[in-house]
């Protein structure tokens, strides 16, 4: 599977780097209609709509510390969800904390 570096920081001391891979499952949400939810399908294979797998890593010296992952991600664009959603910043804060957490298992 092919990730798409979008977007890098840093954050508590680690470099964050966020990438996406196209998903593969049909959207499964309840929609009023199935108009509604054919539009969407459309919007998507048309490029209208990013359709996607968010993939945060949490690196230090260059080392993989902490990942976090979310399925399911549908936005006007993948910096969309870096800037508009709170889904990003939770996936950054889980990935910071499994990489402080091999951290202290590293320096124990």
């Amino acid at each position: 599977m092919h990730y798409e570096t979008i977007h890098t920081e840093t954050a508590a001391g680690f470099n964050i780097v966020f990438s996406v891979t196209s998903e593969i499952d049909t959207p499964d949400w309840v929609f009023e209609s199935e108009e509604d939810r054919q539009d969407l399908i459309d919007r998507i294979n048309d490029g209208r709509m990013a359709w996607f797998v968010a993939r945060v890593q949490a690196f230090k010296n260059g080392i993989l510390l902490g990942t976090d992952y979310l399925g399911g991600c549908c936005y006007d664009s993948p910096m969309q969800f870096v800037n508009a959603s709170d889904y990003y910043g939770e996936m950054v804060e889980n990935a910071v904390a499994e990489a402080q957490e091999a951290v202290e298992q590293l320096t124990a």
